[in-house]
């Protein structure tokens, strides 16, 4: 299996961050809301424990486990990907069941050098871990160039 690279790590905690800082924005419309309605004071005491809760688990700890646990496998005939956080699945898809493979990047995937690869079957997908641009790029042509050399009788 092959482990992700070192920039997913801080790629996984901005995107994290920038989330964080949204669910921040929320939750002082409702603090505000709780001062203008003057509701109960442990309101704040739990918006705060929320937004401590949500910077510790979902900024810090989830990409430090996630880049831990994750790595993927291409083999001439399938490809299996392990990935979680809390629950950790490995997931198989024959390469011969692949209708189509897109490669995704975005600003701040662009910053860290990172694109994102998808497989598509008929009933699924699989969403592969953030691989480096030219790795995801690579993986995508050696995928499309096992699917066209697979033949079907339908």
């Amino acid at each position: 299996m092959i482990d992700l690279d070192e920039r997913v790590r801080p790629y996984m905690i901005m995107k994290a961050f920038i989330t964080w800082l949204i669910t921040v924005l929320v939750l002082s419309g409702l603090a505000a809301a709780t001062y203008y309605y003057s509701w109960p004071v442990w309101f704040y005491y739990i918006i705060i424990g929320l937004i401590i809760l949500d910077l510790a688990i979902l900024v810090l700890l989830r990409p430090w486990i996630y880049t831990k646990v994750t790595s993927y496998k291409l083999l001439e005939d399938k490809i299996i990907v392990r990935q979680g956080f809390i629950t950790v699945k490995t997931q198989m898809i024959p390469i011969k069941r692949a209708q189509g493979v897109e490669f995704k990047t975005g600003p701040l995937s662009r910053k860290y050098n990172l694109g994102l690869v998808r497989i598509k079957t008929a009933g699924l997908g699989i969403d592969l871990p953030p691989l480096k641009t030219e790795e995801g790029r690579e993986l995508k042509s050696d995928i499309m160039t096992i699917v066209k050399g697979e033949t079907t009788d339908v």
